[in-house]
This record gives C-alpha cells, sequence and structure tokens, in this order.
C-alpha cells in the first residue's frame, strides 16, 4: 500500500466506518467459519473479519484486475462464480454491504449469489432505503433504486427466510429528508471525508451512528421500525426456500 492509498483509508467517512462496525458484530455474533463479501473494494471490511473467522475469506469485485489472487489469508476473485462451491452450513456467510442497488437486474444477481450459499448459509444485506430520495448523488454512485421495508421483503421472501429487516441511520434519514424537500441539496460523496479516523469529529460521529444503528434494531424487536437512510436484512438460506423460487 503507498502513503496516498494509506491516507485515504485513514480518512474513511464514519458511515463507512458505522457500518463496518455494527455489521462486524452480526458477523461475529453468529460465529460464521467462513464468509464471502460481495462488492468488497478494498477489502476493508473483510480484513477486519480475518479477526474472529478462522476458516476462508473471500472478497468478489469486478473491479479486480486479475481473475483470482490470494493476499494476507484473504482470496480476491473478479465474480461470482469463481467461490467455491457451496459447502458446510450455517458457518458461512455472505455479505452484501451496499451491492444491490448498483446491479439492474437485482433478483437474477441474488440468484447467482445463492447458488453459491450453502443450505443454513447466512446472508447479510445492506441498501439504501426509500426511493423518494433518489438523487443525482444516487446517479453518480451508478444506483439503479432505493428500496423500503415492503420492496426488499419481496425480493427476499421467495429466497430466504429473512430473520430480520429493519432501517438504520434515522438521524440521517431525517437530515437527508429535511435537505431534500427544503433545499433539494444532494450529500457529496462518502469518499470526501476530510478528518482522519482517530480524530474527534469522526470518532464523535461515529458513536452516534452506531448508537442509532442499535437503537434501530432494538425497536425493530417491538416491531416498531422509524424510517432511516438504510435498510438492513439478515436472512438465511432455507431448502424450503431454495425450492420455492
Amino acid at each position: 500500500m503507498d502513503l496516498r492509498e494509506s491516507m485515504l483509508e485513514n480518512k474513511r467517512h464514519p458511515w463507512e466506518l458505522s457500518r463496518a462496525d455494527c455489521l462486524f458484530n452480526i458477523v461475529k455474533k453468529h460465529h460464521l467459519n467462513t464468509a464471502a463479501d460481495i462488492g468488497a473494494g478494498d477489502g476493508f471490511f473483510i480484513k477486519k473479519l480475518a479477526s474472529v473467522i478462522a476458516g476462508g475469506l473471500y472478497a468478489v469485485d469486478a473491479g479486480y484486475a486479475e481473475k483470482e489472487t490470494f493476499s494476507g489469508g484473504i482470496h480476491y476473485k473478479n465474480d461470482i462464480s469463481l467461490l467455491p462451491e457451496p459447502a458446510g452450513g450455517g458457518g458461512s456467510g455472505i455479505i452484501l454491504m451496499d451491492v444491490l442497488e448498483h446491479v439492474e437486474d437485482d433478483a437474477a444477481f441474488l440468484d447467482k449469489i445463492l447458488e453459491k450459499t450453502p443450505e443454513d448459509g447466512l446472508i447479510i444485506i445492506t441498501v439504501p432505503a426509500f426511493q423518494f430520495l433518489f438523487s443525482a448523488h444516487d446517479l453518480f454512485l451508478k444506483h439503479y433504486r432505493r428500496y423500503n421495508r415492503k420492496t426488499l421483503r419481496a425480493l427476499l421472501a421467495r429466497r430466504v427466510h429473512i430473520e430480520k429487516c429493519h432501517y438504520f441511520y434515522a438521524s440521517l434519514f431525517l437530515a437527508r429528508a429535511a435537505g431534500f424537500f427544503i433545499k433539494r441539496k444532494q450529500l457529496s460523496g462518502i469518499g470526501t471525508w476530510r478528518f482522519s479516523e482517530t480524530s474527534v469529529v469522526t470518532r464523535f460521529i461515529r458513536a452516534v451512528l452506531n448508537f442509532d444503528f442499535y437503537l434501530c434494531a432494538f425497536l425493530a424487536r417491538f416491531h416498531f421500525y422509524p424510517p432511516g437512510l438504510s435498510l438492513l436484512a439478515v436472512c438465511r438460506k432455507t431448502r424450503e426456500n431454495r425450492h420455492s423460487r
């Protein structure tokens, strides 16, 4: 890693850091043996998982120049088809952090993912929420859509067993909605964050967003779903869902 890459890595947006914190804890809770991060980019999240997963770690991203490489205990692949055939079971996990919105045919893409997911395998998904917030920022990020609980559950229900599905980052939703309706002002890209990961500003916002995530998760236990800027689904591939598609 050169100095420029290192500086960029140390200036990740607190939104990205918080999302990684919260999903890391979900993975840790489920005691996975193997995990595949789809749309892994520079491998930021899959590298974090090395501390809690002793088995295979896979980073998949169409942007990788090489078909397959292995580095630092992680298998890097540029296509889902290169993942190993399903094996094991409940100890395997597939993670899609803000990926489905980038795919024109999200249903067909999800089917490809499930072909590489063992029975009882865990699937963790996050997507941006609420189509009415779709903006020039989404177009810049090459999003096809945003989701709500109804549309995401409709996509998943016949394919997997949904264990939980709730919004998170309610505080960001309020800020984004207010800016959208009052000024039609779009947010800048998350890659433009000016503060380091260790700065007081970043650590404070990261902590607030973590609290926001866990508050939304707690309220979801009582079937109360405050709107958030993002949406989480935690699912299992089951025999029944596999045959019902």
